[in-house]
């Protein structure tokens, strides 16, 4: 099997975010679900990548090294998202004493904050000390909570994602 420019960029890309869907890979670098999930398939089969199905999603992830977790491909689904807009981004992301899952600077100097929240702990006190630390920028800051099912308990001014 010769590897193609497009089969380097889908290896490369899910080495750089740790695994990655088939809907998240034809997004990126295929016209249609079927071209991606044979080409996948090939990859898999030439051993260039590993495929299982993800025990929360229910769903063939690919990877190279380990099975990612769930909030790695949430992370990945709204990267994919915002990939057009993005000017900075990086995962575990340090503001005062607080780790957010994942912080996105855009060309248009908006900052949105991502939590992936699968068993509903994010805690207001956590974003509101969040925000205080970012008000500081003068940016425009959102909050992206993504979750598996309903927010028992919404926190004000936070925008809610449910895959």
């Amino acid at each position: 099997m010769k590897l193609t420019d497009r089969d380097t960029k889908i290896i490369n890309f899910i080495n750089e975010c740790g695994g990655a869907t088939i809907e998240q890979i034809q997004k990126l670098f295929f016209p249609s679900y079927d071209m991606s999930a044979n080409r996948l398939k090939i990859l898999v089969d030439n051993k260039f990548l590993k495929v299982k199905i993800h025990p929360i999603l229910g769903k063939k992830v690919y990877y190279t090294k380990k099975m990612p977790s769930f909030h790695s491909l949430c992370i990945t689904d709204i990267m994919i998202q915002l990939k057009d807009e993005i000017k900075f981004m990086q995962r575990e992301y340090k503001i005062k004493n607080n780790y957010v899952d994942c912080i996105f600077v855009l060309n248009s100097g908006k900052i949105i904050i991502l939590e992936v929240d699968i068993y509903n702990r994010t805690k207001e006190s956590k974003i509101k000390s969040v925000l205080e630390a970012l008000e500081q920028t003068g940016a425009t800051v959102e909050v992206w909570i993504v979750g598996k099912g309903k927010r028992r308990e919404k926190i004000k001014n936070v925008k809610y994602i449910e895959l």
